[in-house]
């Protein structure tokens, strides 16, 4: 199956102050998902699509530091989701990984279905986690995201995670809405602990 690439590139501009009613929320640990529907009520998983398709070139450099030696931009397995609250669209998600691990490695990851990401990477064989920093989206980017999404204003600011498994990386990035910063995000009380390490 094939999902129609979002004709976004993450194109991030140099590093601002970060956005301090939504600092919380990017700099939280654990499980975001569950986070979420803590604060917010009526949470689920949107899967907007899965399958074999292109990666944008900083998400295959991102990749190939993290393990990959070679991957191809034809080859990578991309999973979408929306993650919603409230009746709102919150978190736009989206994970990458060279698509031959989508049938090693993590091919957990295809199965998932309208469920959250979340419940791979926790409990007794958590993966490592390197937390990439967040990022202030450009503008336009950030405008043309918004609009593909349906959503009333767009998502400017973003984080990045690699979550590594077995030394096969997967790749997030989470754009959050402006309406999360509505609520402080929920306390973590996922089972097991995700090994996580920071990096700047």
């Amino acid at each position: 199956m094939r999902i129609r690439h979002l004709a976004v590139q993450a194109s991030l501009v140099r590093a601002l102050p970060l956005d301090r009613a939504l600092r919380a929320w990017l700099q939280s640990d654990g499980s975001l998902s569950r986070r979420l529907s803590q604060s917010f009520g009526g949470f689920k998983v949107q899967l907007l699509g899965q399958g074999t398709a292109s990666a944008t070139h900083d998400e295959l450099h991102l990749l190939r530091q993290h393990g990959v030696g070679s991957c191809r931009l034809q080859r990578c397995h991309v999973r979408e989701v929306v993650l919603w609250g409230d009746g709102r669209p919150l978190v736009h998600a989206r994970s990458v990984l060279p698509a031959v691990q989508a049938r090693l490695t993590w091919r957990a990851l295809r199965g998932l279905g309208q469920r959250p990401l979340a419940d791979l990477l926790f409990g007794l064989n958590a993966a490592n986690c390197a937390r990439l920093g967040s990022r202030r989206m450009a503008p336009l980017q950030a405008r043309r995201l918004g609009a593909r999404l349906g959503w009333q204003e767009p998502p400017l600011w973003c984080r990045r995670s690699v979550f590594t498994r077995r030394g096969v990386p997967l790749l997030v990035t989470e754009w959050f809405a402006p309406a999360v910063r509505d609520h402080a995000p929920g306390i973590n009380t996922c089972p097991g602990k995700l090994r996580s390490v920071r990096r700047r």
